[in-house]
């Protein structure tokens, strides 16, 4: 109990079905000095019966009077944490018993990063594991991969609580709030995913990000503004829509053969700007995002001429190749 205090919160909403299992695993954490910090977000289910139902010490229950929004109750629990460390936990998800141990030994060594996730496995609603993922395990490859793209599941994440409580998720950008705290970490400290696995994140038809996604390309659009704007690159309102689209691989906005001319020549200039600044960013890493969406956009708008004449693959031909090679196995 002499290790640091560890303030683990997890915001809940209608979260019977997985609820007891979630909790259960942070309950047997190897870790054993941490507070579970547990927001009921005006739950009309059997949360709350559940939650009360157990008898752990080192829960603290919160209740927002009304559902007032995942960004107003995350930001509830960061400000109801006493410990040094914030880990993220969702209702839904599962920890393994040594994760809250790996994150502290790792933050505890290394006062340089201000969060670190993990690598991670998805489960399906009958907990049926369907693929391992791995995120970015450096900070460079990290922050590079954030200027095009989310790495970090949320339930692997560990904040130092300073940072946290100063950041804190922004308003007005729920269903993106993780990848824009993610973001402003990035600018502040060192960020890195642990080549460990810790969690089974879940995925099933109630996910947030996968019920509203026009009003996550809104919230995306603006915070690659704000991405764009960190890098120092000059751009226009239409070479901002392109590259918002091209990140969903939106079909219906590339059916012009005109719109993707100008994403190829959008992503020439995008990757010759991020090149420039080398020691902070990884180009390869956004290459290879990028490529990927765009062979997807050729195929998807019949323009399947484009995947192989092109101004991208003299960029990277081999990786390049390699990467139509995946994409054609997998049907594109």
């Amino acid at each position: 109990m002499n290790r640091p205090l560890v303030s683990v919160v997890m915001p809940v909403y209608n979260a019977e079905k997985y609820l007891q299992s979630t909790i259960d695993s942070i309950i047997n954490q190897d870790y054993p000095n941490l507070e579970i910090i547990v927001i009921n977000d005006g739950s009309t289910d059997d949360s709350k019966k559940i939650i009360l139902h157990n008898k752990e010490p080192r829960i603290k229950y919160f209740e927002n009077t009304e559902n007032s929004g995942i960004v107003k109750t995350r930001n509830r629990g960061l400000d109801e944490a006493k410990g040094e460390y914030i880990a993220v936990m969702d209702s839904d998800d599962i920890a393994f018993p040594e994760r809250i141990k790996k994150q502290v030994d790792f933050l505890e060594k290394n006062p340089e990063y201000g969060m670190c996730g993990t690598y991670f496995q998805t489960i399906d609603g009958n907990d049926k594991l369907l693929k391992n993922v791995h995120f970015p395990s450096n900070d460079r490859d990290a922050r590079s991969y954030l200027i095009v793209k989310n790495c970090f599941c949320h339930s692997t994440v560990m904040m130092r609580s300073k940072l946290a409580k100063e950041l804190k998720y922004d308003t007005g950008y729920d269903v993106v709030e993780d990848y824009q705290l993610w973001y402003k970490l990035s600018r502040v400290s060192k960020i890195i995913n642990l080549p460990v696995y810790t969690t089974y994140y879940r995925v099933h038809g109630n996910n947030i990000s996968t019920t509203r996604n026009n009003h996550m390309f809104d919230m995306v659009n603006i915070i690659n503004s704000q991405i764009l704007d960190g890098l120092n690159i000059n751009y226009s309102v239409e070479e901002l829509n392109i590259h918002s689209n091209s990140l969903i691989s939106n079909k219906s906005f590339f059916e012009e053969k005109q719109k993707l001319a100008e994403l190829e020549n959008w992503v020439l200039k995008l990757l010759s700007e991020i090149k420039k600044n080398k020691n902070n960013y990884n180009e390869f890493i956004v290459y290879k995002i990028l490529a990927k969406k765009w062979i997807v956009l050729c195929n998807n708008t019949g323009n399947r001429k484009k995947i192989f004449f092109n101004k991208l693959i003299s960029k990277h031909p081999f990786a390049y190749l390699g990467i139509i090679y995946k994409k054609i196995r997998e049907n594109i």
